[in-house]
């Protein structure tokens, strides 16, 4: 298990122009390195002033590091990379040629700022959907440096750590939990079932998928059971219809084991974040679903800090006020076809 570095001060960002803008003013700041991770990147006007920063830090001797997953940012075309290159940045793809997917999001600053969350780079990002990042400063940059070093290697590159000052920027107790193929690849969704079986009074989860393990579904419903306010928000509809699907084919089964269910209305939601009783809050890229539990790599903070989760719980009501909430008897009414969907979408969810 991961250490809780105790030296850190945490800031929420709601909103894809608050993440861009906080991220665009950390960048530009940037003395010494920066290292980017993302799943996806765009090369589109959003995607286009992170790396025009990038360039400009770059051409001031700023050692400069992007790492983009394949998949996930394939629409980058050679013209866009030969440009990051030119301008000096290094830039590296994680491997096409495996089925474990680089999703995390990660931005680091001389390894005093780092950034992560559910949003990645691109127009779509910002103005259509609705996601939670993290900011942080303290001792827990350093940790996702050291997760962003290991992933830089598998790809391909040389790394040589960096030296970092002491950095105390606060006392908010926080863990960083990464996960991915070989030791430790179920280490988000352990440390999930940690804070949920340790649960006193409530489990409040936001999550864009829904299709987790057996053990995960057990662990809720023991919460229930100890009278612990459990609830779940989902979105209405989905970038991926057939995962969508899925998510809905839990629904039946979480309501009569106690779990109360909400469906967003809005945009769609991607944010992946929890609040466990009143002094733990956790905010990453990963999802509640079979790839981000034991195939993808994944990063995920907990957060020991009842201002954050009081913020957080804010948040949570709010998009609570744009959810219609489940239940059985209208459950029951839903169109034959639709069943045979979430069927088809729960057979199918380990392997999307």
């Amino acid at each position: 298990m991961r250490k809780i570095t105790l030296n850190n001060s945490a800031r929420l960002l709601m909103s894809g122009s608050e993440t861009l803008s906080a991220m665009k003013a950390s960048l530009s700041r940037a003395e010494r390195f920066i290292n980017l991770e993302y799943f996806s990147f765009h090369d589109d006007e959003t995607g286009r002033a992170v790396t025009e920063i990038l360039k400009e830090r770059a051409s001031h001797g700023v050692k400069v590091r992007m790492l983009t997953d394949s998949a996930g940012s394939w629409r980058l075309g050679r013209k866009f990379i030969k440009n990051l290159r030119a301008s000096g940045i290094e830039f590296r793809r994680f491997s096409p040629f495996t089925f474990h997917r680089d999703h995390r999001k990660i931005v680091t600053v001389d390894g005093v700022t780092g950034f992560l969350g559910g949003f990645n780079i691109g127009d779509v990002y910002l103005k259509q959907w609705r996601d939670t990042h993290l900011m942080l400063c303290g001792g827990a940059v350093a940790e996702l440096d050291a997760f962003f070093a290991s992933m830089w290697r598998k790809s391909g590159g040389c790394y040589n750590a960096e030296t970092v000052p002491d950095n105390f920027c606060g006392d908010v107790p926080v863990r960083i939990i990464a996960s991915g193929k070989g030791e430790g690849y179920r280490a988000v969704a352990d440390e999930y079932i940690r804070v949920i079986s340790s649960s006193k009074s409530r489990i409040w989860i936001t999550t864009p998928y829904f299709a987790p393990d057996r053990i995960f579904l057990e662990a809720l419903y023991s919460a229930v059971k100890r009278g612990v306010d459990v609830r779940v928000i989902i979105p209405s509809s989905s970038n991926h219809p057939i995962v969508s699907w899925a998510s809905q084919s839990y629904v039946d089964e979480m309501l009569r084991g106690g779990v109360r269910v909400f469906v967003y209305r809005e945009r769609f939601i991607h944010a992946k974040t929890m609040i466990v009783d009143d002094d733990i809050a956790s905010v990453g890229t990963a999802n509640l679903d079979a790839l981000s539990f034991a195939i993808n790599y994944e990063v995920q903070a907990f957060v020991y800090s009842r201002e954050i989760v009081d913020e957080l719980t804010k948040v949570f009501s709010v998009d609570l006020s744009n959810c219609s909430e489940e239940n059985l008897s209208t459950r029951r009414k839903r169109p034959a076809m639709m069943r045979v969907k979430e069927l088809a979408g729960r057979i199918l969810s380990p392997i999307l």
